[in-house]
């Protein structure tokens, strides 16, 4: 699994992103090719990087090789747990 290097412990495959606020995701996705929109459109703050490859069925890391990118354009961030709040794996 690729290894995003910012904090590199929170970034696995149990990483969780979202679209960052005050973009809008769909017309971002407009502009991408279908693999990478199907991605952006899956990012709601509480599915990992490993649901987002199941729901895919992409491998993790395609799917982190696209979030990378996604974070050197500025279209995401990653979502970071509250103290004594798991992340929830949640598919939806």
């Amino acid at each position: 699994m690729m290894e995003f290097h910012t904090q590199e412990r929170d970034f696995g495959a149990s990483a969780v992103f979202r679209v960052v606020p005050g973009l809008q995701a769909a017309a971002l996705a407009s502009q991408l090719p279908r693999r990478e929109r199907w991605i952006l459109l899956l990012l709601d703050g509480r599915r990992s990087v490993a649901n987002v490859a199941r729901l895919t069925q992409r491998s993790e890391l395609d799917v982190a090789s696209i979030l990378a990118r996604f974070l050197y354009l500025g279209y995401i961030e990653p979502v970071h747990a509250m103290p004594g709040s798991p992340r929830s794996g949640a598919e939806g």
